[in-house]
């Protein structure tokens, strides 16, 4: 089984990075790996995350 990765744009150099879903929840802790920012995931970016998810699932990938 494929593990199924999103991609997550930095809001700081504006790379985007793919994450592996299981990861993206509520508090936690992801890095850039282009700029080394340190992200917790809440508020705006979490609801953003949140919602490509479920755009992701209801498409049936």
């Amino acid at each position: 089984m494929l593990e199924k990765l999103l991609p997550v744009t930095c809001p700081l150099c504006g790379k985007k990075n793919e994450f592996p879903l299981e990861i993206l929840t509520e508090g936690s802790e992801i890095q850039c790996p282009t700029c080394k920012v340190k992200l917790k995931l809440h508020g705006h970016m979490l609801e953003d995350i949140q919602r490509e998810i479920a755009r992701l699932t209801r498409k049936g990938q």
